[in-house]
């Protein structure tokens, strides 16, 4: 029984790392606002956030391109051995040649050099500024998919946490009443009217009942942490949940799926890959236009002065007015290969959109139909809990009045804890397909 209700509170919660709360005040959140508030502040938000930054900054780098560049450049050369050449002469009287030994060249020399260029001309360059922008599109959209992600995570959290909340109080009011009764078996038997048997099977009954509280203490304790990871809330500070599960609950007994009224092409990771598609056209226009000259005008000057003495140097300067021409003649089909080779990836991403488009189609059957399961299950498993409480509360009065024994009163209270489990399972399997459909319409 214990082993069914530790299940539930899923295993991966227990890998996290529980600290003593410190913060004295505790923060307040609903479920949409605590939504709302991981849509900010949780870490996947935060680092979709630095994505968006970071490629806008990339839109810059590529307009940058086409803007004048001017570079600057300095040199000091002191020459510790300058090298020798031999000049050889013939004197005009026909004798030996002569072979003279000298030095071309200065001890000190320093030049400093600057250029301006400007792009004239790139087909790359206005491409390369639009696939840029196109990339902080994606990058925004992908943020909305990560909000959509963690406002699921923060919802699924936020139940386990309700529904370790609702266990504990209705494992500590069993507790309650099964203290209650073994005090009254105790007096029974001190007065002859019980058998020591109903005392002990009494005693069995309370210790799994402290069990089953410190086990929600736990289950709610991890609950609360993994929902305030989730969130981007510390660990530390104190939270305080609003809503109840009965408010929550209520809404979504009755919800009906509006499947009909769906367009899947506007579901956010359909989005992504429109987006991801025009990037694609992009990128084989780029490859074409590769075949096309660039035209870059330059202006260059240069000054150097040198000499053997550093105080007593000559100088001269040089001017440069130009332009530069790249164009492609030939290269053994090198670029038409490389046109056609993203043509073929813009192809194989259409298919990717119809994959998604029947991908998503499906999401959204399975989707509404484990949601319409989980209504009818949880509306049996309601009813079963209700029946199961009425039979053990029954069984209870019959027993204190004599007329049931300890063990039909243990075996009916154990269906009652395992009626309980049922139900608390299927409500949070309710609740999570109602944010899984939501999910799948685009509606989260």
């Amino acid at each position: 029984m214990r082993n069914k209700l530790t299940t539930m509170a899923l295993v991966m919660l227990c890998l996290l790392p529980l600290q003593a709360q410190t913060t004295s005040d505790s923060l307040s959140f609903s479920l949409q606002e605590a939504m709302n508030y991981a849509t900010e502040n949780a870490f996947q938000s935060k680092s979709a956030t630095y994505d968006i930054e970071a490629a806008e900054k990339k839109v810059w780098e590529y307009i940058a391109i086409g803007l004048p560049q001017v570079n600057a450049e300095a040199q000091l050369t002191d020459n510790l051995s300058i090298q020798e050449n031999v000049i050889t002469m013939t004197p005009e009287d026909g004798s030996d040649p002569i072979k003279l030994k000298t030095q071309f060249g200065q001890q000190y020399n320093w030049n400093a050099t600057g250029n301006v260029s400007q792009l004239l001309f790139d087909g790359s360059y206005l491409l390369g500024i639009q696939a840029s922008r196109i990339y902080v599109n994606i990058s925004e959209k992908n943020k909305t998919k990560t909000q959509i992600d963690v406002r699921q995570s923060v919802a699924e959290a936020y139940y386990v946490a309700l529904v370790a909340k609702k266990n504990l109080e209705t494992f500590k009011k069993n507790l309650e009443v099964n203290e209650q009764t073994l005090k009254e078996t105790e007096a029974y038997f001190n007065n002859g009217f019980r058998e020591m048997t109903d005392v002990d099977q009494l005693k069995l009954m309370v210790n799994n009942s402290r069990n089953l509280v410190l086990d929600a203490e736990r289950q709610l304790l991890i609950s609360e942490a993994v929902l305030k990871y989730s969130m981007g809330v510390s660990i530390e500070q104190a939270i305080k949940l609003v809503d109840d599960i009965d408010f929550l609950l209520t809404p979504v007994e009755a919800y009906l799926p509006q499947s009909n009224t769906f367009d899947v092409k506007s579901h956010i990771d359909y989005s992504i890959l429109e987006t991801q598609e025009e990037a694609q056209k992009t990128i084989v226009k780029n490859e074409r236009v590769q075949y096309l000259p660039k035209i870059n005008a330059f202006y260059n000057i240069s000054y150097i002065e040198f000499g053997d003495e550093f105080s007593n140097m000559d100088n001269t300067n040089s001017q440069m007015l130009g332009l530069s021409l790249t164009m492609p003649i030939f290269q053994s089909g090198k670029q038409s290969a490389k046109v056609k080779q993203e043509q073929i990836n813009y192809l194989k991403l259409q298919n990717d959109m119809r994959q998604m488009e029947e991908g998503l189609k499906q999401q959204l059957m399975v989707a509404e139909s484990n949601f319409k399961n989980a209504q009818a299950t949880y509306l049996n498993d309601k009813e079963g809990e209700e029946i199961a409480f009425r039979i053990y509360d029954r069984t209870r009065v019959k027993f204190i009045k004599g007329l049931a024994s300890s063990t039909e009163l243990s075996q009916n209270e154990g269906q009652y804890i395992q009626s309980q489990i049922s139900y608390i399972q299927s409500t949070l399997n309710l609740l999570n397909t109602h944010i899984k459909y939501k999910k799948a319409i685009n509606q989260l």
